[in-house]
């Protein structure tokens, strides 16, 4: 009996997942663990907050890396001969959109709607260059290449958010402040909230980019532009809904509740969102256009 494509990158996500959530408890551990609080070198951090900031690496990075994993075992990009190129492109607009937004989304949060913005942004931002690409070149009117370049894009954008939410969050620890007498529970649990958080970013953007470059490519240009308003506004609805409401009231009234509807909610984008549209991508045909 062979095993369903994709299961591999599963387990490897959610091994990576646990790992960064263990990592992070006994980062959290030596924090209160007497003569364990010695730095790494003059003028470096205790070990405990490097443990913490390694298990946010492994935890948000692997699960990160698996969904890109899982993308390229269902959709071929044989025949793209600038798939190398896109990857590099990604990096580079993800980092550049991840320090926008942290801007953007400052000035944003001024404006009636508070947590609905954060998501109208960062979706914008993540789809932004990309779509400037599929307008203006013929390379990246592939669906499987301008796909790839939105995934490789917006997965970079919430490894380096993660990351940075993290270390903003070892700050008050760094400046002398003592560990909170549960920082096993805390650090672990502030990981395992980024990881949650930070998977959904890819998740979301690529079932926008699949609908709005397959009717790029088959539709009029009317209806297309139609289709890709409405695919930018779904995903700014899905990423706004945990923004505003499982991040926001939810989590104001009960954390622990807060935590199982997120790792809810990201499922549910991965199962009715983003796996529909990597599908029709399977059967787009455009491998080796």
């Amino acid at each position: 009996m062979t095993r369903p494509r994709g299961t591999a990158p599963l387990i490897v996500g959610l091994g990576g997942a646990a790992a960064g959530a263990l990592l992070g408890y006994w980062g959290g551990t030596l924090m209160l663990s007497g003569g364990r609080e010695a730095t790494v070198g003059d003028g470096l951090p205790p070990y405990s907050l490097v443990v913490v900031v390694i298990a946010a690496i492994i935890g948000i990075g692997v699960p990160l890396v698996a969904i890109g994993w899982y993308f390229r075992q269902k959709v071929s990009l044989a025949g793209q001969p600038h798939r190398v190129q896109a990857l590099w492109l990604g990096l580079v607009w993800g980092t550049i959109a991840m320090l926008l937004a942290g801007s953007l989304n400052g000035i944003a949060s001024l404006l009636p709607g508070g947590l609905i913005w954060p998501g109208l942004v960062e979706e914008f931002l993540k789809l932004l260059v990309p779509v400037i690409l599929l307008l203006s070149s013929r390379t990246y009117r592939s669906p499987r290449l301008g796909a790839w370049l939105v995934l490789v894009a917006a997965a970079w954008l919430g490894f380096l958010e993660g990351i940075s939410y993290i270390i903003t969050s070892l700050d008050p620890i760094l400046d002398g402040a003592e560990a909170p007498s549960d920082a096993p529970f805390v650090m672990m649990m502030d990981v395992i909230v980024r990881i949650i958080a930070e998977v959904s970013h890819p998740l979301i953007t690529v079932g926008a980019a699949v609908l709005i470059w397959l009717a790029a490519k088959t539709l009029p240009t009317g209806r297309a532009i139609g289709v890709g308003v409405l695919a930018y506004l779904g995903a700014a609805a899905i990423h706004g809904l945990n923004d505003a409401v499982i991040d926001g009231p939810v989590r104001d009234w009960n954390v622990p509740v807060s935590i199982v509807l997120e790792a809810l909610y990201v499922v549910a984008v991965f199962v009715f969102w983003f796996r529909p549209q990597v599908r029709r991508l399977q059967g787009d045909g455009s491998a080796h256009r």
